[in-house]
């Protein structure tokens, strides 16, 4: 199976940062495609009843009833990708405390911020 974000050694801060914006891209990539995908289906499923004699508000019960569980799935994509957002945010907090308190014994090699000297 083909993996969503590429294996990669993390060595320094930046590393994770990347990673975890890689994490952030593919939720809300995959969020827009299930979003779409469940609009179009549901609008498919609308056409499809209509055409077959049910009426317009069945129509729109089925229509909903079926895209749902894409809808959710959307959802999820995008909760992923707050979620990694909110990580990204807390290790690069984490990251300048540690450096302002004891500069260097990260096993993380911070690149991302310069120390005022």
């Amino acid at each position: 199976m083909a993996r969503l974000l590429p294996e990669t050694e993390i060595r320094t801060d930046e590393d994770l940062i990347h990673m975890l914006e890689g994490i952030r891209q593919v939720g809300v990539a995959g969020h827009d495609e299930l979003d779409e995908m469940a609009g179009m289906i549901r609008m498919k499923i609308e056409r499809y009843a209509r055409r077959n004699g049910i009426g317009r508000m069945k129509a729109r019960w089925w229509g909903r009833m079926v895209a749902l569980p894409l809808s959710r799935c959307a959802d999820a994509m995008l909760a992923v990708a707050s979620y990694s957002k909110v990580c990204k945010n807390r290790f690069e907090a984490f990251v300048v405390a540690l450096d302002d308190e004891n500069a260097g014994r990260s096993d993380f090699e911070v690149t991302s911020r310069k120390r005022a000297a």
